[in-house]
């Protein structure tokens, strides 16, 4: 009998499933120091625990081992390891601001999908685990007696295709000519230039030296991270109000600062926290303190932002703005079709209500 694994495509607020299906992919990460090497992953990976996971998913799975896609503590998929295997690719290094480039190819089988669903009517199949490592072996004989039957009816089908590599993360420079060319002024070009390069260093120690003082806390990532952003694109302290309503940041179109001017409102969340939950958050302070004027809802995962607009009454439930500070791009895979110079732009004072 083949290997069976589990893999979780994403946490609560951060799921990418939708790339394991449209790619024929499952991944593991972090993967930013290029493909699998023992000695340079062991000495830089932050725990054993992860270590070993990324190990055995590089070097153990075989093909024609299957793959249980998991949600939480449901199964959403399974899937048939094909013989392409484990590669390094760099179209993962930014998904919800995970590098994900440790990827296996899988042949995911949809015609199984109705009775994986039907098997779980009652209770997920991982129901019973308490905690549940993102990727590990299954040998437990309650999760796979289920599910047993199933395995024989995977059958091999042509991989769908693998997304192209990234765009490369535009310099500075090329950051400061863009948000010009967008008519961003002089000065305000160049606070912000100063504002992102202090943010990456600034975000960089907190990822090798702060995650073990428990920091950034949520109003270290409002203090030094989102409002001197904010306040390099032009926005005034009078315009700026910070737990307004219990919102962490609000902005307004002008004075007095009320609900008929409230144009955003923004969350933070500490580095790392799922942001896609949060969303019914902050949709939930617009329609309690009746912000009807306001069209944009900010996201802020440490130094990733998630920009969310209100059309024609409805908030988007997909992001159409993101920025990741250390990784400016004009396009990414995922969220798809965001440009982190519109997003700049988006957030300026002269374009706040648009």
């Amino acid at each position: 009998m083949p290997n069976v694994w589990q893999i979780a495509s994403g946490e609560s607020g951060r799921k990418y499933s939708s790339l394991f299906v449209k790619h024929d992919v499952m991944l593991c990460g972090p993967g930013r120091l290029g493909p699998f090497d023992e000695a340079r992953y062991q000495s830089a990976v932050e725990s054993a625990s992860r270590f070993g996971q990324i190990r055995r998913f590089a070097m153990d799975v075989k093909a024609g081992d299957i793959v249980l896609m998991r949600s939480g503590y449901r199964v959403e998929a399974i899937g048939l390891v094909h013989q392409e295997g484990y590669l390094h690719h760099p179209a993962f290094d930014d998904v919800h601001g995970w590098s994900l480039e440790h990827s296996c190819r899988v042949m995911w089988q949809h015609q199984l999908a109705e009775e994986v669903a039907a098997i779980q009517a009652e209770e997920p199949l991982f129901g019973t685990r308490k905690s549940i490592p993102a990727f590990t072996a299954v040998e437990d004989q309650a999760i796979l007696g289920p599910i047993r039957h199933l395995f024989q009816r995977c059958s091999e089908r042509p991989l769908r295709v693998l997304p192209p590599p990234p765009p490369m993360p535009l310099t500075m420079d090329e950051v400061a000519e863009a948000l010009f060319a967008r008519g961003l002024g002089f000065d305000a070009v160049h606070r912000l230039r100063a504002a992102l390069e202090k943010q990456r260093r600034l975000i960089s120690w907190y990822e090798s030296s702060g995650f073990s003082g428990n920091r950034p806390t949520e109003h270290e990532v409002v203090a030094h991270i989102i409002l001197p952003l904010l306040s390099a694109l032009g926005w005034s302290e009078q315009l700026i109000a910070i737990e307004w309503h219990k919102i962490d940041l609000a902005l307004f179109s002008g004075t007095p600062t009320d609900s008929g001017r409230c144009r955003l409102v923004c969350e933070a969340k500490i580095m790392g926290h799922g942001l896609q939950n949060v969303l019914a958050q902050a949709i939930q302070y617009t329609v309690a303190h009746k912000l009807d004027a306001c069209q944009k809802i900010l996201l802020a995962d440490g130094g990733r932002f998630y920009l969310f607009r209100r059309q024609d009454g409805e908030w988007e439930q997909e992001p159409s703005g993101y920025l990741n500070v250390q990784k400016i791009r004009t396009n990414h895979l995922h969220p798809p079709n965001t440009n982190a110079i519109d997003t700049i732009m988006a957030l300026t004072p002269m374009m706040i209500a648009e």
